[in-house]
């Protein structure tokens, strides 16, 4: 049936032959509906007919567009030049979409789905008149409207922990001060005798005090905020490859699926050979990867250590890796904060004999003992810093050639020093922090053109083999 559909000749039964009278088929209906379309274009293609399913595809596009551009029209769109973008796109003019238009995702920052939050958010509080002001904390006895009662007080202790499962628990203590600068000088606390119900609504969020209108706009507006906040802080990371700032391509060593290998730049090699492993993701540290990220890196570490290790003469590798510069969790799901990395620095094989002791006293004299309060050197095993150090510390790791290291729980992340891991490295190797590996870029492109033929012609990438 396909065949004769898009074929453009009939299907001879087994024995006949063809008659001149038969008709020829019918030509598939034009038909405008984008569901109707797909599916036209699922059966093309399966009917191998390319030509045909270009076209229904080209055709579905602009279908979708025009009744996006017809929904516009019908919600009255305040945003004039939007709508006319759109009824531009419609008559085939795709790209005069522009790079205005934004998808804002199902989900919040917090992984939440929005529909399903939405479901469960109620205003506590009456409102009325042209102000809407809610009545949640009106003292009884001065209006008839005014009751002082919220409206949700005839909601079931079941409902109530779903409603919390679902949205998460609130922040009572930062509602209240958020009321009480709210209120600046006119906040009063209330009097002994005074009955504390009717102060209920100081430790409530301010979303629960609005009617939906203001409610659901209030809540457009943050969503297109969290929007912009991510694409901006996504495209300032020079270790994320979807970023503008990105400019590594050149160095880029080995790419697996969730991670990847690359030259250090030229500016923070201080050793020949100095490469990092990031992962894709923007994390902040090690300790907040999934087990398969984790995974890749550990095998990357695995084929440096053996990759330096067959030079002439072998080299010893440390991977130090600094999480100190830390942001908070809502920052960090809208994309803000440092990218984690692991810097794998070769040095001379003679001195991983003493780097342990050179690693573990900079680690105790990294910060004042009076204000320390964690152990000042954690020892880590061959699992890494993950199986020492909890999610959300900020700290600082050594591991030599993946036999063991040493960790440091950070106290005061503002006065620790940004470069603390390099310049400990620069001083095991009598160097001086102005000191680099490449003098300019020539020498520079030509180490790194010559570290990946070496590790990848070598059987050193890991990638290669599972066929990444």
């Amino acid at each position: 049936r396909m065949q004769m559909k898009y074929g453009g000749a009939a299907i001879l039964p087994a024995g006949g032959s063809s008659s001149s009278s038969a008709p020829p088929p019918k030509a598939p209906a034009e038909v405008e509906d984008p569901n109707a379309l797909g599916a036209q274009a699922m059966e093309a293609m399966l009917a191998g007919d390319m030509e045909r399913y270009a076209e229904l595809n080209s055709r579905l596009e602009k279908a979708q567009v025009k009744k996006a551009a017809e929904t516009a029209e019908l919600l009255k769109d305040s945003n004039a030049d939007a709508a006319a973008r759109l009824m531009a796109a419609a008559d085939g003019d795709i790209d005069a979409l522009g790079p205005s238009l934004r998808v804002l995702e199902e989900v919040d920052a917090s992984g939440r789905s929005k529909a399903l939050r939405e479901s469960v958010q109620t205003t506590s509080v009456r409102t009325k008149g042209r102000n809407k002001r809610g009545t949640a904390n009106a003292v009884p006895g001065k209006g008839a409207e005014l009751s002082g009662y919220y409206e949700d007080d005839n909601v079931s202790l079941d409902e109530l922990i779903r409603r919390e499962r679902i949205e998460g628990v609130q922040d009572y203590d930062s509602n209240f001060a958020h009321h009480v600068v709210k209120k600046g000088a006119k906040f009063k606390m209330l009097e002994e005798d005074e009955d504390e119900a009717y102060a209920l609504g100081w430790y409530e969020h301010s979303d629960k005090k609005m009617d939906a209108k203001r409610r659901d706009d209030k809540r457009h507006r943050e969503d297109v905020r969290d929007k912009q906040r991510i694409q901006v802080n996504l495209e300032n990371c020079t270790r994320c490859m979807e970023s503008k700032r990105f400019g590594r391509k050149d160095a880029m060593i080995s790419t697996a699926q969730n991670t990847y290998l690359c030259f250090d730049g030229m500016n923070q090699c201080i050793l020949p050979g100095q490469v990092f492993i990031a992962p894709l993701e923007h994390v902040a540290s090690m300790t907040e990867l999934d087990e398969t990220a984790a995974t890749e890196i550990r095998n990357y570490q695995k084929c440096l250590v053996r990759f330096f290790e067959s030079e002439n003469p072998p080299r010893g590798v440390i991977f130090a890796e600094s999480a100190v510069n830390r942001v908070s969790r809502d920052k960090a799901l809208l994309g803000a904060g440092p990218h984690a990395a692991i810097v794998a620095y070769p040095v001379e094989y003679e001195l991983m004999a003493e780097a342990r002791a050179f690693w573990k006293k900079a680690f105790d004299e990294a910060e004042c003992e009076f204000t320390t309060q964690h152990r000042k050197v954690i020892e880590t095993d061959a699992r890494g810093v993950r199986a020492k150090v909890p999610k959300g510390f900020p700290y600082v790791h050594a591991d030599f050639a993946l036999g063991g290291g040493f960790a440091h729980v950070v106290e005061d992340t503002q006065e620790f020093p940004r470069d603390f891991m390099q310049h400990t490295v620069a001083g095991m190797c009598e160097l001086t922090v102005l000191d680099r590996a490449y003098p300019d870029r020539e020498q520079y492109r030509q180490a790194v053109a010559d570290f990946k033929k070496r590790f990848t012609e070598g059987g050193f990438d890991w990638s290669q083999g599972v066929g990444t």
